[in-house]
């Protein structure tokens, strides 16, 4: 419902990096909650890359004339794939195979949980910004 209203392409990418932020805690969560887990395989959230990647083919694929390298085309889908979980299978730190550093995740919580309020805070302003142009007073 939500996606009705966000309409520019900069409210859709905060909007993504809201959900891939959220989606990136509750598998850091996962993985903190399965820490002694025997053989559990840690699992990490790709988005930043996926954002990377777009921008780097909109520059090969550019239809509008831009000003600068970080301005986003609107493509089909956005431009930008969604978030995508993966499961680090190769790596093992104990003899029971599991992957899991508690200090490395809890490191990751704090890392999304600022990464999170910046984005929310961005969104924010952006919100501000159209009901000023709407209504000429924020």
């Amino acid at each position: 419902m939500i996606e009705k209203f966000l309409s520019t392409p900069t409210q859709k990418l905060l909007n993504q990096a809201l959900n891939a932020s959220q989606l990136r805690n509750d598998v850091i969560a996962n993985n903190i909650a399965n820490v002694d887990t025997p053989g559990f395989k840690r699992s990490e959230v790709i988005f930043e890359d996926n954002i990377r990647q777009a921008l780097h083919n909109q520059t090969k694929n550019a239809k509008l004339k831009t000003t600068n390298i970080r301005h986003i085309q609107v493509g089909s889908h956005g431009g930008i794939m969604p978030a995508e979980i993966i499961t680090l299978q190769g790596l093992t730190y104990r003899n029971d195979g599991n992957n899991v550093d508690i200090d490395v995740e809890n490191a990751k919580l704090a890392k999304n949980k600022i990464l999170y309020d910046a984005v929310g805070d961005s969104f924010s302003k952006e919100i501000k910004l159209l009901r000023l142009a709407i209504t000429g007073r924020s």
